[in-house]
């Protein structure tokens, strides 16, 4: 009997035991929720940002309060994916390190030496804060440690979202335009010139009329041109004198009026652009631009159609009710 109390009394103790060590790792478990901010920094107090892959890198500037590339011409970039960018690493939190040790961080790739992304966040008293992004343990998480830290942690990010090529960051709508203030279009084979709120072919003969519709798809079509990259400058020479495969003018209600000289590039994946108001050469998708060139004066004209008997008698009762009788004298 005493043997069996001696037993049970060991069970006791030792279920008092783990229940306070439970209770003592929950605690300390709290303590690293994800409430703390992985990164210390204001949003509107960043002026650059530069990110390297380890092959590339690209820096964003802002200049003027627009964020721009200075090596590529301090072109505009994206405004609202910078923004957002930056908006989601103040976002990220602090939770549980999943590694502690300099060899974790090479074998996560957030070591200074060997990342799959470094964030240098440039603010503007020149602080820097520095985020190293390496590999993905899941779905929208990535390994990251911030510089003079070495802790690891898992958090939820996107590493495209931080690319280290210019392409990725261009205001690639740059070159759109209000349609409405469009009052003119050259084309080699046809003119539309606008007549209030409609868009017609000049020099129509006297049974021909335009196909609205078809002429605004078109000016909508210019006016929406969505770019795909910059042309390296490196090779823009060997576009200066040729000829262009393709050229329209289009004229605005205010401004100069714009010259869109389209080439023919070696890939068939894309055409260059060379616009009147833009020192560099943009690449343009072929299939925006196939679109617009096949289209000839035979796809915006038609035949006038014949008025139906009852447009021509509200036409008829129209006229008559204009007409003024003139008075009989006795």
């Amino acid at each position: 009997m005493k043997k069996w109390i001696i037993i049970l009394s060991g069970l006791l103790l030792a279920q008092l035991v783990l229940a306070v060590a439970v209770n003592l790792m929950s605690e300390d478990y709290n303590a690293f929720e994800p409430q703390e901010s992985l990164l210390a920094f204001d949003v509107k107090a960043v002026e650059g940002l530069q990110i390297e892959d380890g092959q590339n890198s690209l820096v964003l500037k802002q200049q003027d309060d627009q964020w721009r590339l200075p090596e590529s011409g301090d072109f505009p970039a994206d405004q609202d994916a910078v923004e957002r960018l930056l908006d989601e690493l103040a976002g990220l939190e602090r939770g549980w390190p999943v590694a502690t040790t300099p060899e974790a961080a090479k074998r996560f790739k957030v070591d200074k030496n060997a990342f799959e992304r470094k964030l240098t966040l440039l603010g503007k008293d020149e602080s820097e804060v520095v985020l190293y992004v390496g590999t993905s343990p899941g779905f929208r998480k990535v390994h990251v440690r911030p510089a003079g830290e070495e802790a690891v942690y898992a958090v939820v990010f996107n590493t495209w979202e931080a690319n280290a090529k210019a392409s990725d960051w261009i205001d690639k709508d740059i070159l759109k335009l209000d349609a409405n203030q469009v009052i003119r279009l050259e084309m080699p084979d046809f003119v539309l010139e606008r007549d209030g709120e409609v868009l017609k072919v000049a020099d129509l003969g006297a049974e021909e009329e335009t196909k609205e519709e078809e002429a605004r798809a078109l000016v909508d079509k210019l006016a929406d041109l969505r770019i795909q990259s910059l042309l390296d400058s490196e090779v823009e020479s060997e576009y200066q004198q040729a000829e262009p495969e393709l050229e329209i003018k289009l004229v605005r209600e205010s401004g100069d009026p714009l010259i869109y000289r389209f080439f023919k590039s070696e890939e068939e994946a894309y055409y260059l652009l060379k616009r009147s108001d833009w020192e560099p050469y943009f690449k343009v998708a072929a299939f925006v631009l196939e679109p617009i060139k096949e289209i000839g004066r035979e796809n915006l004209v038609q035949a006038k159609t014949e008025e139906t008997p009852k447009e021509t008698a509200e036409s008829n009762a129209s006229a008559e009710a204009g007409m003024v009788t003139p008075e009989v004298k006795e």
